[in-house]
């Protein structure tokens, strides 16, 4: 249950910054995101009108990197919580029987990330408090600030910084 975090007890790892090697982003896994969200953007879709466009290949949709919850390798099924996420994804541990919502996000975008770029992630846990609700109870709210770069031939390159809440509740 969400009430049974304790916010106090983990104070010290805000200001904690993990590193993620996203990888290589491939065309494929583009297109199938944006076909997903259903978002028909040719630029997504078709890499000769991305070309004309002035892209070396098509581009990726700019929610697609922050959307990449295992970022690593992954690991095991056995070892995912029962709803699918590795349990090491957040900086805290989340009770087994939580549930977890998404709390908002905002994305800038300093430059589309085109299909072949790899791409790494620097996650930074800015916040964590919690609020009473007459529904849920005691909720818990854990507040990221994401960088996104690609690395191209010369230099890392900052592509998107992403700011996300993450809410934890008690499943009913």
């Amino acid at each position: 249950m969400s009430s049974r975090i304790d916010p106090d007890e983990h104070q010290d790892r805000i200001g904690t910054v993990e590193h993620h090697d996203i990888g290589r982003i491939r065309r494929l896994d583009a297109q199938r995101y944006a076909r997903a969200v259903e978002d028909d953007n040719s630029l997504f879709h078709d890499p000769e009108y991305a070309r004309e466009q002035g892209y070396n290949d098509v581009v990726v949709p700019p929610n697609y990197p922050p959307a990449i919850i295992e970022r690593d390798e992954g690991v095991p099924a056995d070892d995912l919580r029962e709803d699918g996420i590795d349990s090491e994804f957040f900086p805290i541990p989340l009770p087994d029987t939580a549930t977890l919502m998404g709390g908002g996000q905002h994305l800038t975008i300093d430059r589309y990330v085109v299909a072949g770029e790899r791409v790494t992630a620097e996650r930074e846990l800015t916040d964590l408090y919690q609020r009473e609700s007459e529904s849920m109870g005691t909720l818990t709210f854990m507040s990221f600030s994401s960088d996104f770069f690609a690395d191209g031939s010369d230099e890392r390159e900052r592509v998107l910084h992403c700011e996300e809440t993450f809410i934890v509740g008690d499943r009913r």
